[in-house]
Order: structure tokens, then C-alpha cells, then sequence
């Protein structure tokens, strides 16, 4: 299904294209009803039949994940015992060293280099037209975005998509734009990404490091949490609207496992989602030969890991469209809605919106990328710490109690 390209240049897309558009806003019960049958008693999560806390038994896997290496050892376990012929993942390094690319992996040895995560967007579902042509079952790795609109081409009946047998995914929270990246390059002496050699934004030990290394052998290396005071200056606008952390439409989902617990043990440990029947078979055969490790986690303590970016997606994204309605804007339609939002927390989502705007200025970009790393890392992970002990009690109001209605709009609206 390939776009055809008429005599004046512009591109004319099949109607699945504009079908499936994330930005348009896809009907999560619709597709929920789709992929499982049934809706979720739980909107923060979606719905789920097991939940564990665990890593990969290999050490040099969960090395060289993000957190647990459970994605990326459950891909090289499906391809070896022939439940898959390849699996969609993203090239580190390619077409640029600063850039990812989506590929249809065949071999073990190129699912084993996709691991890690990439915090900038890459357009995962363009190699569709790859996959269209794939000869065999296929396992696919996805940003919830992308999941999303992946599980509509399914419904849609896309030849590609229906390929795909075993849908994972990363919990996600915020990407940057890539301007973002060349911020950080500018602000540390690398002039520019053309004089980037290699870039991996979670090396190391968990949770890892952003390492850059230049074309004339320097190396820069960024705490997790250091790096991330882009954030504010450079979120894009999807993850600022769309409300799925989770990666609801996986059949497998993934995050880091934010815990006091286990973040004193090091090593690097995941919250694992099994959401269909198959990805708890998967996951019940890889523990019984020894290839996980993975102990039962309760609801509750998984939603309160993620309780501040839980807030932040199935609230707080909700009260931004409603402030950008209310400014004129266009926003996408997810098919549901938050009705029980306190006050409080329209006035905290008013900070937060308006740090943001503030941030995403000319000026303060420009100002921010002439202050030292030593100095902005500590002080925005300082800033952040603070303000998720300021701002909880507010954020965890009301929030495990949250419900959802069905929206009324007429349909979605492209952003």
C-alpha cells in the first residue's frame, strides 16, 4: 500500500493513513473492545491478567536495557523458538549516529542491538510497507501512539498489520524533539549533530546515562535525571495530549519499576504487564526456564510507581486539551474522558502548563543552553524532586478513584 505521488510533489496517503493518524485521536474503547473483548475495570492501567516486577536472567540483557531487559529478551525468545519470523524494532545509529530507524529484524544478533530507549520521535509505522511484503509472523515493538494506531490498522484489516502475531511495548511518559537533543550537544561544546558519532540515551547502569560520544573522540555523559530538564523546554506536543502511559494496546507492556525497594537494589528492574492470554504464556514459560525472573506485583503498587505520571497522562493531559479548547485549538478524541477531576488539580495542571509555555520561549531556550550541565542537571533534578513531594498530595487525590464516561464529540479532530 504504497503512496502514490501526483505531478505537482504532494503525497497522496490511502485513506488508512488519515484512518489510523494518532494526532487525529483513536477511540480507546473501541479499539480496547477490539484487541480484548472487553473494557477494562481499570482505566490508569487498562486491562491487564498479570502483573510482575522483574528483569532478565541474563546479565549482559539487562545490562544493556533501559531497565530490565524483559522486551528485548522476550523478542530473542519468540524468534528462537519459531513463534516469529522477525520482529519490528528500531536501528540505533542509523541513518545518522544521532538517529533511529525502524527495521524488521530477523536474526537474534539485531534484536539483541534495538535495546534500549529512544527519547526522541521516530516514525516506527513507515516500515509497514516493509512489512506489507514480509513473508512470516511478526512480533512488533511500539510507542503507545503507535500501538494505537497499529491496533486500528488491524481493524481496519491492513494485510501488514494483520501480520503482526505479539504486540510490546514501553510504558512512556514525555519524548523531546530533536531540537531538544541539539540543545544539550550545543550547550556541552559539540557543534552541532553532524559531529555526533554515537548516542545511546540509557547507557550503563540503571537507570542509566545519556552518552555522546563526537566525531574527535570526546565523550559527554548525562544522569538520567539530569538530562532531563530538556523536558519542559522542548515536550512535544503528543505526549503533552495523549493520556496513555501504559501502553494500553500491548499485549505486553513494560516500565520501569520506580521503587524505593528496588531502586536501592540496582541492577535495573521492570513493571511487566501481561494484558492477552498469550503474552502470559509467554511470560510463564520464559520464568519457568529460568530466562526471567519476575514475582507478582499487586495493582496498587504498580499504579503507585507510576503514580506522578499516571496523574500527569489520565488528568493532567485531559485539562491541557480542555485549555487549548478553550483557546480555539484542536485536539485529538480519545473516546473517553476523566469526570471526576478535583479543582485542586486544574489549579497544580495551571503551573505546570504555564512553566511549560514559559520554558518553550526563544529566550528561555536560549538561555538555558548557555548554563553548564554540572549546574542545570542538579538544580532541575533538585526542582523535580521538590515538586513531586509539593505537588502529591494534590496529584494523588482522588486519582486510583478516578472514572472515565464515553465522550459525546462527533468525532476526532486532527491537532
Amino acid at each position: 500500500m504504497l503512496p502514490t505521488r501526483p505531478p505537482d510533489g504532494s503525497v497522496e496517503l490511502p485513506p488508512e493513513a488519515f484512518e489510523a493518524c494518532p494526532g487525529r485521536g483513536l477511540k480507546y474503547p473501541e479499539l480496547t473492545e477490539f484487541v480484548f473483548g472487553r473494557q477494562p475495570e481499570n482505566w490508569l492501567l487498562g486491562n491487564y491478567r498479570d502483573i510482575w516486577v522483574g528483569y532478565s536472567n541474563s546479565a549482559a540483557l539487562r545490562l544493556s536495557g533501559s531497565s530490565g531487559g524483559v522486551i528485548t529478551h522476550t523478542l530473542a525468545y519468540l524468534l528462537q523458538a519459531g513463534r516469529i519470523d522477525g520482529a519490528v524494532v528500531l536501528r540505533h545509529g542509523f541513518p545518522e549516529p544521532w538517529l533511529s530507524s525502524p527495521i524488521i529484524a530477523t536474526t537474534v544478533d539485531e534484536i539483541l542491538a534495538s535495546s534500549q530507549s529512544v527519547y526522541v520521535p521516530v516514525p516506527v509505522n513507515t516500515v509497514l510497507q516493509q512489512v506489507e511484503q514480509f513473508q512470516g509472523r511478526l512480533a512488533y515493538v511500539g510507542l503507545p501512539d503507535q500501538v494505537a494506531s497499529l491496533r486500528r490498522l488491524q481493524q481496519l484489516g491492513h494485510p501488514g498489520a494483520k501480520k503482526v502475531k505479539y504486540v510490546l511495548g514501553p510504558y512512556v511518559g514525555t519524548l523531546i524533539y530533536l531540537r531538544g537533543l541539539e540543545s544539550f550537544l550545543s550547550s556541552n561544546g559539540i557543534d552541532g549533530l553532524k559531529d555526533v558519532k554515537s548516542l545511546r540515551y540509557r547507557a550503563g547502569e540503571w537507570p542509566g546515562n545519556l552518552v555522546v560520544e563526537s566525531r574527535n573522540g570526546r565523550k559527554i555523559q548525562a544522569k538520567k535525571f539530569y538530562y532531563n530538564y530538556l523536558i519542559p523546554f522542548y515536550i512535544t506536543k503528543s505526549t503533552l495530549y495523549s493520556p496513555d502511559f501504559s501502553n494500553e494496546l500491548a499485549d505486553l507492556s513494560v516500565g520501569d519499576a520506580w521503587s524505593p525497594e528496588y531502586e536501592q537494589k540496582g541492577g535495573g528492574f521492570s513493571v511487566v504487564v501481561a494484558r492477552s492470554p498469550a503474552a502470559t504464556e509467554i511470560m510463564g514459560e520464559m520464568r519457568a526456564k529460568g530466562l526471567l525472573e519476575l514475582e507478582k506485583l499487586p495493582l496498587m503498587k504498580a499504579l503507585e510507581m507510576h503514580g506522578h505520571m499516571l496523574d500527569f497522562k489520565k488528568r493532567g493531559s485531559y485539562i491541557r486539551m480542555s485549555l487549548r479548547i478553550a483557546m480555539g485549538g484542536k485536539v485529538p478524541d480519545y473516546g473517553l474522558r476523566p469526570i471526576n477531576i478535583p479543582l485542586s488539580r486544574y489549579l497544580v495542571e495551571f503551573i505546570i502548563s504555564g512553566v511549560i509555555l514559559a520554558c518553550q520561549t526563544r529566550m528561555a531556550r536560549f538561555a538555558v543552553e548557555r548554563i553548564p550541565l554540572a549546574i542545570i542537571g542538579p538544580l532541575f533534578d533538585g526542582f523535580r524532586k521538590s515538586w513531586k513531594w509539593l505537588s502529591k498530595p494534590t496529584k494523588r487525590r482522588a486519582l486510583y478513584d478516578l472514572e472515565f464516561e464515553p465522550t459525546d464529540s462527533p468525532g476526532p479532530e486532527q491537532t
